[in-house]
């Protein structure tokens, strides 16, 4: 093959690897089996196979995003990453915070990290902690607990509404 039909051939192969990325992004499994395609087809396949880059990867979402802008978040939720760190940094003489609010279900957030929500059962290392609730519907609450080694501290923290529920006009 001459100069040129070389130079075609390898023009034709970065066209449709290009491509094929690009509608990696859009199209998943089907765009890259399309890339593939053109690599084995590509008379100049042999010298891309024999380079020692590593092929290269896209992370797709688990789901959809809301946003067009914004990339889904991967891994586990907040609250139980945030949960295990206290659990892990427990140690042997570790307590437990028996968490409870009323009304049931808001977030509580231990030292302004996010947990979970109510009823919860930590296990935390023996100390101070500042315990915030924040309800459904604007109720919060906040209340700072100590927790003794080995012992297990009930907190039940009733929620009080930010805005009041009527207004009455005299």
């Amino acid at each position: 093959m001459g100069h040129w039909g070389e130079k075609l051939m390898r023009g034709t192969f970065q066209t449709a690897v290009l491509l094929g990325l690009l509608g990696l992004c859009a199209h998943g499994a089907q765009a890259q089996a399309v890339a593939e395609t053109a690599v084995v087809t590509s008379g100049s396949s042999m010298a891309a196979n024999s380079a020692t880059t590593p092929p290269l990867m896209l992370a797709s979402p688990a789901k959809p995003s809301p946003s067009p802008h914004l990339m889904t978040r991967t891994g586990p939720p907040r609250e139980e990453v945030n949960r295990k760190d206290f659990e892990e940094n427990a140690g042997e003489k570790a307590g437990k915070l028996l968490l409870r609010s009323v009304p049931s279900g808001a977030e509580i957030f231990v030292n302004d990290l996010l947990v979970g929500k109510t009823p919860l059962l930590m296990v935390l290392a023996p100390g101070k902690y500042k315990i915030d609730m924040r309800g459904p519907r604007q109720e919060s609450g906040h209340r700072t607990v100590g927790v003794m080694p080995k012992e297990t501290e009930t907190v039940v923290i009733d929620l009080n509404q930010r805005y009041p529920a009527s207004i009455s006009i005299r």
